[in-house]
C-alpha cells in the first residue's frame, strides 16, 4: 500500500469502528420527543414537545391526564381521544390498559355514603313521613326501614317491573326526584349534593392495579351522556387544550383566524 493512502485508510478504519460501536450500543430512547408531527386534513401540525415540557416546564399531567411525574407512563393522546366505544373496545380495553393511572382517568369518581339527612327533612323542614314512605297502607301499614323490601343495588334508571320492588337506589332516587328534579337534571354534577365522592386517582397503589369499585365502572351509573360524548375526539381535544392554554396566557395562536400559525398548508 502506498504511504499516501495510509491516512485515508486509518480514517476510514476509525470511522468504521465508530459506526460499529454505535450500532452495538443499546438503543437510546428520548424520554421527551423534541417534536411531534400530527397529520390531519386541516394541515399537519409540528408540535414543539420538548420546548413545552423542558423549556416551559409544563408538567406532563397537564396534557397527559393519566400521568403525574413518571414520563415513561404517558400515553399518546389518540390512545383515548378518537376511540370508538364499540363492542371490540369494551372487550379489549381492560387488558390493553396496563397502567393504573389510565383507569382513573375515565373511572374517575366513586360515590360514598349518602348524606341527605333524614332528621333534617322530617324535623327541620317538616316533611311528613308518608311523603317519602308509601301512602298506601296496604303496601306499608306503618313507615319502616326501606331495606325491609328494597334490595341493595346501584341505580339502573329503568322503571320497575310491576309487582317487583325496585332496588334501593332506584327507589330512593325516584322518591327524591319528586322534590329535587333540578339536581337530577344536572346529571353527574348533581350527585355530589347528596353523596360524598372518592377520587379514584387517590386510590392508586404504589404497585399493582388500582382497585376500582365494580359498581362504578359503567359510565351510566353517574352520567346520562353516552361514553362517546363524554370523551372528546382528537381534534376537539387538541384544540381545547392548546388553544385554551394559549388563550388563558394570552400567548401564542389561539384565535379562529390564526390557524395557519400551527397548521401547515395542505
Amino acid at each position: 500500500m502506498q504511504k499516501r493512502y495510509l491516512p485515508v485508510t486509518l480514517v476510514a478504519g476509525i470511522l468504521a469502528l465508530l459506526a460499529l460501536a454505535g450500532y452495538m450500543l443499546p438503543e437510546h430512547k428520548e424520554k421527551v420527543p423534541r417534536r411531534i408531527l400530527m397529520e390531519n386534513t386541516g394541515g399537519a401540525v409540528v408540535f414543539q414537545h420538548a420546548e413545552h415540557a423542558d423549556k416551559l416546564k409544563i408538567p406532563c399531567e397537564t396534557c397527559h391526564h393519566e400521568s403525574r411525574e413518571a414520563r415513561e407512563d404517558v400515553r399518546p393522546c389518540k390512545s383515548c381521544h378518537g376511540v370508538v366505544f364499540d363492542a371490540a373496545f369494551k372487550k379489549n380495553h381492560v387488558t390493553a390498559t396496563t397502567d393504573n393511572a389510565s383507569c382513573a382517568t375515565c373511572h374517575h369518581y366513586e360515590l360514598k355514603r349518602k348524606k341527605w339527612g333524614h332528621d333534617r327533612h322530617h324535623q327541620e323542614i317538616g316533611v311528613d313521613c308518608r311523603f317519602c314512605h308509601h301512602e298506601n297502607t296496604d303496601i306499608e301499614p306503618e313507615p319502616q326501614n326501606c331495606a325491609d323490601c328494597h334490595e341493595q343495588g346501584m341505580p339502573t334508571g329503568r322503571k320497575a317491573d310491576q309487582g317487583v320492588p325496585p332496588n334501593m337506589a332506584d327507589a330512593v332516587h325516584a322518591r327524591c326526584m319528586t322534590c329535587h328534579d333540578d339536581l337530577f337534571a344536572r346529571g353527574a354534577r348533581g350527585c355530589i349534593t347528596c353523596h360524598d365522592k372518592v377520587n379514584t386517582r387517590d386510590k392508586i397503589p404504589a404497585a399493582g392495579r388500582i382497585s376500582l369499585d365494580p359498581n362504578y365502572t359503567d359510565c351510566a351509573v353517574c352520567h346520562k351522556e353516552a361514553p362517546q360524548k363524554l370523551m372528546l375526539g382528537s381534534m376537539d381535544a387538541y384544540h381545547e387544550l392548546c388553544m385554551g392554554c394559549h388563550a388563558r396566557l394570552n400567548k401564542g395562536p389561539h384565535g379562529k383566524k390564526q390557524c395557519a400559525q400551527c397548521h401547515t398548508s395542505k
